[in-house]
């Protein structure tokens, strides 16, 4: 009987637990605050056909200890209360750790404290929680982490009426729950998310104007496509980093303008007309910046002219035995990449658990300095189980495709490399990431690939210190585990495994004492 009191309320604090820590109602949590009650129901049941009358000794001694329990499980719950209203604490036990802040919005952070220690005089950012909208107690605890974690930023629980001046046009045109002000200014969070917060305060806090210019006219990256295989994701994502964005048709231009902090070329597919080619050549030499994205099987008179800056295009595709498996069309050029150069800017924070997904990649091959003092690196490399494939018609078109003798396997190829090269002008650098559609619409979202393409532009812009690694929108905590396999595993050894250890636990204490 006292076991069956026991294991009921064990069963309900783990369903409660897991309730609150996935923020659903899984089968798991419904199974035990379903037998939990049941359990306890069946105890009382059992414990009150012993009682011999209302006024025998054994009722009033049962009566006392249920009583004295209850009032012990009421005060601890009210020193409980007392001692959170004193210390502000949060243990955030949620799967996606959604109160606990991430590496960008630490690096921001930090980033404010940086900017007020050089401008005492300037007001503090702060961070609006319109607290009579719908969703603001659901934000809160995501709130009192910033708190906590970005003393510079001064955080404020406000009515909508109560918004400044120049929040009110914001709020007439949107619906927003947090906004970020400073200065006469102010940027709303959208869906209060932590990557939606962080990026209003970075947007708000980015002390430079950083121009981002498209090339376009070529059969590059279409950035106003919504569809899977379209850009748009991109261009947004790289708005959200308070960066601005420009489209440069090619073909009409005379010069880069000198204001491009970054020039993007997204996987042109046809050849740049010379006097582009030759204004390329004269942005990179005053100091340009270049990211370049390629695609296997497409070859265009850019080639040459990254060849002339130190970068070799071997044709070919890289394929791999192991290929992905989070596609819905996994092929052998689907790869997932964890090996990265630890040493450079756009990839340190990265490391084998942080993979990215590339549905095809060519190699990127840094090979030689076109100057004594240039510096050429690789950034992320191939596994080993890979081998460059010829055959590219075949392997994109998903036709079989097995390693010929001359297509050794074990070699760990580039799939992207970076570039400096010091001038007398400026520093030039340059970003070839031997895929595009990694960055599509898809695929932005999926592992770090949004982390590694924002990076190569924080890096080339010389905003390093922005780069990080930003909360996930989709990713699998493990390889090669996904994230539901993940949430499983949670639920087993978080709470199912001490579940049934704790029953096991008070079973055994029982039988030892006879009862």
């Amino acid at each position: 009987m006292r076991f069956l009191a026991a294991a009921g309320l064990v069963t309900i604090l783990s369903g409660l637990g897991a309730y609150y820590a996935t923020d659903e109602l899984s089968l798991f949590s419904i199974a035990n605050l379903v037998v939990g009650p049941l359990l306890l129901l069946i105890a009382g049941v059992i414990e009150a056909r012993r009682f011999q009358g209302f006024t025998g000794a054994l009722s009033r001694r049962v009566a006392l200890r249920w009583g004295l329990i209850s009032a012990a499980v009421l005060a601890v719950g009210l020193a409980a209360t007392l001692v959170s209203r004193r210390w502000d604490a949060t243990l955030d036990l949620t799967a996606e750790r959604r109160y606990t802040l991430s590496d960008q919005s630490r690096v921001v952070c930090k980033q404010i404290g940086t900017n007020r220690s050089a401008d005492r005089n300037g007001a503090p950012p702060q961070l609006l929680l319109l607290k009579d909208t719908l969703i603001a107690k659901e934000v809160r605890l995501l709130i009192k982490a910033y708190q906590r974690t970005c003393p510079e930023l001064e955080v404020r629980e406000i009515r909508t009426a109560d918004a400044p001046p120049e929040a009110q046009a914001i709020l007439d045109a949107v619906e927003v729950t947090v906004l970020a002000c400073q200065g006469g200014r102010c940027e709303p969070a959208g869906f209060p998310s932590e990557e939606n917060i962080t990026n209003a305060v970075l947007r708000l806090s980015r002390r430079r104007e950083i121009q981002i210019h498209f090339l376009v006219g070529h059969g590059e990256a279409n950035f106003a496509s919504q569809g899977k295989h379209g850009f748009a994701g991109l261009a947004g994502a790289l708005r959200e980093e308070g960066l601005h964005l420009e489209a440069l048709v090619g073909p009409a231009m005379e010069e880069i303008p000198a204001s491009a902090s970054v020039l993007v070329i997204a996987g042109a597919e046809r050849n740049l007309l010379p006097a582009e080619l030759e204004a390329l050549e004269r942005y990179l030499e005053r100091g340009g910046r270049l990211l370049a994205l390629l695609e296997p099987g497409v070859s265009t008179n850019l080639e040459p002219l990254l060849g002339r800056w130190g970068f070799e295009l071997p044709s070919g595709v890289m394929a791999d035995r192991a290929s992905s498996p989070l596609l819905e069309d996994p092929k052998p050029v689907s790869l997932l990449l964890r090996a990265y150069n630890p040493f450079h800017p756009v990839t340190r924070k990265l490391s084998n658990r942080t993979m990215l997904l590339l549905p095809s990649a060519r190699p990127i091959l840094p090979v030689r300095k076109p100057q004594a003092g240039d510096a050429l690196e690789a950034l992320v490399f191939s596994n080993r189980s890979a081998w460059l494939e010829t055959d590219v018609v075949a392997a994109l078109a998903d036709r079989p495709i097995t390693p010929d003798p001359e297509e050794q396997i074990g070699q760990e190829l580039p799939l992207a490399a970076a570039g400096r090269y010091p001038r007398d002008d400026g520093e030039a650098r340059i970003v070839i990431i031997g895929d595009r559609d990694f960055a599509s619409n898809r695929l932005l979202p999926a592992l770090y690939n949004r982390d590694l393409l924002l990076n190569a532009v924080l890096w080339l812009a010389a905003d390093e210190e922005h780069i990080s690694i930003r909360p996930k929108a989709w990713t699998p905590d493990q390889d090669p585990l996904t994230f539901q396999q993940t949430l499983a595993y949670f639920y087993f050894l978080a709470f199912a495994l001490p579940e049934i250890l704790l029953l096991l636990g008070i079973h055994a204490w029982y039988r030892q004492r006879g009862g």
